[in-house]
């Protein structure tokens, strides 16, 4: 997810609300060159050798330290191979083994004679002197590269390789200590040691490959002067470098013996920002706003989205949010785009899968992000953008309340027909558009003053008042003031691309496809808790709320081509949607017996309508001929080298669904139950180019949460989620089209 600060969020909000024209500008293509390294943000990696705990010792350790090896339940690749993902900070924890041999011989802590082996080759390269590379001796000693001359190896040949890259940061945190009671001692560092190890960076990278002190500094007095009044360098001056930067704070004072204000020094101090060393400091825990005032005086600021795997275990994006926005060019995580968290998803990075964004605080208004990185040979590149999208917020359709069903102090009154789209959902959607026509400029997909070419933006809905509305409604806020026509059938007219089911239902042979659905009872059952919350919501007697404690069924009609639910899968998942369509739409909110039905209930109550989706949407019997012409038109347009640079498709929970199936994953939006799809949510397929005829291609969704819909105050703009695809296992989430195209033509089941 992409976050703005907060005049840039007051902008999306005014330019959902209001008329704001495109200014017919030409966008510039020249490099960023004269943007400065406080001006960017990256994303980094936290403890980016760390290779996971050795099985053996994670099973002994978790009978008597379970919370540490809760939080130490992480892994990343090769370093090149992040560096490949878009992460542009590293970090390396090391100790120092002058003499060699010193994490030789790791054991259990307090038992040196139960000593853990290490292969010959880790054995061969602990008995060396130098540097060494591990998260803690004996129990976490794993690492991706052993030793640090390797590490340094690995970084400067990725980096001879991409010479356009942005600098690469590689934070050193200088372990001395051991706080594991009896395990291997860490060999305190001297100014000699820090000696030793500005000498191994220089035996591994020039004096031109780095980004040092003295070239920062200049002719100022010390390094504080010099941020203060010029900032850090261009990217001109330090495209393709790499700088190094020392995490503990409590190492200063021997880095700085005899070299003030870091003369001659290879890195750069986590310096308070009124010493005169201050050039960089580290905020790992915020606070935002804190961040921000650095960041416009100049300063490199680092700080963390997550810790100790809570965030990745969770899924709360609050503390990743919150960071982004600060301003902080550096935001490390244990979770890059290219690693989501297994557990929830939970990732860090940017929308456009790029390495580098301009800085949401300090970065000039003619930034443009894509243009910060010169991409090498062979890299891939954002070039065009796909999304199937739901409609925004409708008033509920007709008969979606059951007669003698009631609620507290009586359902909210709608403007308006049935099931059309609402003033506030129009705002929404225009807040939409307006969100994905700020980052797809900052990718460079269209203009960012200037209206789109023609032919470059495409459009289409389906046939329903709501979904034209929906798109209109879009396109206002994606080219506030550009001519734009969404295409669509006659209202009221079947599209076979959105509705198969209307438009041709003589290919549904539903007496055939029924015993193919699962147990939609079972289903049902399942969603005991949702359901008796549900119960003590409505006002209805037995013979009105019979269906809470019904059997679910499907059946098919007289017709044999049409479904016929009874039970909760009909009334519980309408009226769930309907309770949530009442709180998107800003309409007071409801009481229950028990008090006010939040925002948390309404999740809950979520898992019905995604019940009633697993029951007759999203299964393979349904879902291959639902999603036939929209799958066939879908690959057409990923292999349409001259299409569009955005096309969007607007559609149903019907649309989206069958493609979920066919594509074979499954998602979670914050404040909806698992597989939920909401209002306004969207599949996205974003296709990318290497400049040699190849492409790559990355699925995502993204949704607004229903607390951010509901407010509309640009405060929390949409999430974005990069769903496991089954064969998408490039770095990034990238797959070749042929991957999808099969993934389109054959089911595979997501791992749970």
């Amino acid at each position: 997810m992409i976050s703005f600060p907060v005049a840039s969020r007051l902008a999306i909000a005014l330019m959902a609300a209001g008329d704001v024209s495109i200014a017919a500008t030409a966008m510039a293509e020249t490099p960023q060159d004269s943007l400065r390294l406080d001006q960017i943000q990256i994303i980094g990696s936290h403890n980016s050798y760390h290779a996971g705990l050795d099985p053996a010792i994670r099973s002994r350790l978790l009978a008597s330290a379970p919370d540490l090896v809760r939080e130490l339940d992480y892994q990343h690749p090769p370093l090149a191979a992040q560096l490949d993902g878009g992460v542009r900070q590293l970090e390396l924890d090391i100790y120092a083994d002058t003499a060699g041999g010193r994490f030789a011989s790791p054991h259990r802590p307090g038992v040196p004679e139960d000593v853990w082996p290490l292969s010959p080759s880790d054995q061969t390269i602990m008995r060396q002197p130098g540097f060494k590379v591990m998260h803690i001796p004996d129990i976490d000693q794993h690492a991706t590269c052993q030793p640090l001359l390797q590490c340094l190896s690995q970084i400067r040949e990725w980096s001879v390789a991409h010479p356009g890259h942005v600098p690469v940061f590689v934070i050193l945190e200088v372990e001395q200590h051991n706080d594991i009671t009896g395990g291997t001692e860490a060999e305190p560092f001297d100014a000699a040691t820090f000696d030793a190890l500005d000498s191994a960076i220089r035996s591994v990278f020039s004096p031109s490959q780095l980004l040092m002190p003295d070239d920062v500094r200049g002719e100022a007095p010390d390094l504080r002067s010099a941020i203060l009044t010029k900032g850090w360098p261009s990217m001109g001056q330090a495209r393709g470098k790499v700088v190094f930067l020392l995490d503990q704070r409590s190492d200063r004072s021997l880095y700085l013996r005899g070299h003030s204000a870091l003369r001659g020094r290879v890195a750069f101090t986590n310096a308070d920002p009124n010493a005169p060393d201050a050039a960089f400091t580290e905020m790992n825990d915020g606070p935002g706003g804190d961040i921000a005032t650095l960041v416009r005086r100049h300063f490199l600021i680092r700080t963390r989205s997550d810790a100790d795997t809570v965030e990745g275990r969770s899924g709360d994006v609050g503390r990743r949010d919150a960071m982004l926005a600060s301003g902080a060019q550096i935001v490390s995580t244990d979770y890059p785009d290219s690693e989501p968290a297994r557990w929830s998803g939970y990732h860090v990075g940017f929308l456009d899968n790029a390495a580098v964004r301009c800085n949401p605080v300090s970065a000039p208004a003619d930034c443009q992000s894509r243009l910060i990185e010169t991409p090498a040979k062979g890299d891939f590149h954002l070039e065009r953008m796909i999304m199937v999208m739901r409609h925004g917020i409708r008033s509920p359709l007709a008969g979606q309340v059951p007669a003698g069903v009631g609620i507290a102090g009586g359902w909210p009154q709608w403007s308006g027909a049935p099931g059309d789209l609402t003033p506030h959902g129009a705002l929404g959607m225009t807040a939409l558009g307006t969100f994905d026509r700020v980052w797809m400029a900052q990718a460079g997909l269209i203009p960012a003053k200037a209206c789109p070419s023609a032919g470059a933006v495409a459009v289409r809905a389906n046939s329903s008042p709501r979904t034209i509305a929906s798109a209109e409604a879009f396109v206002r806020g994606f080219m506030p003031g550009c001519s734009m026509t969404v295409m669509h059938k006659p209202s009221g007219q079947p599209d076979v691309l959105f509705s198969p089911l209307d438009a041709d239902p003589a290919r549904f042979d539903m007496s055939a496809i029924i015993p193919q659905l699962p147990d939609a009872d079972r289903i049902f059952r399942a969603k005991g808790e949702a359901l008796k919350l549900l119960g003590r919501v409505l006002d209805c007697g037995p013979a009105s709320c019979g269906f809470l404690s019904a059997p679910a069924h499907v059946g098919v009609d007289a017709t044999g081509h049409q479904l016929v639910l009874t039970g909760p899968v009909a009334q519980a998942s309408s009226l769930s949607e309907a309770l949530m369509l009442s709180y998107l739409d800003g309409k007071p909110l409801v009481q229950t017996p028990s008090g006010v039905l939040d925002v948390g209930d309404l999740g809950t109550l979520s898992a019905l309508h995604a019940g009633m989706l697993e029951a007759v949407v999203r299964p393979r019997a349904l879902a291959e001929p639902l999603s036939r012409e929209m799958r066939a038109r879908l690959l057409q347009d990923l292999r349409d080298e001259g299409g569009p640079a955005f096309r969007l498709y607007m559609g149903h929970d019907d649309t989206i669904g069958p493609l979920q199936t066919m594509l074979g994953f499954h998602f979670r939006v914050p404040g909806y139950a698992e597989d939920e799809i909401p209002i306004g949510s969207a599949l996205g397929f974003a296709v990318y180019g290497n400049g040699t005829g190849e492409r790559r291609i990355r699925v995502f969704i993204q949704s607004q949460t229903p607390q951010a819909l509901r407010d509309l105050d640009g405060k929390a703009l949409p999430v974005v989620l990069y769903p496991q695809v089954p064969g998408c296992t490039e770095p990034g989430g990238l797959c070749a089209p042929e991957v999808l195209a099969q993934d389109f033509s054959e089911v595979r089941r997501a791992e749970r």
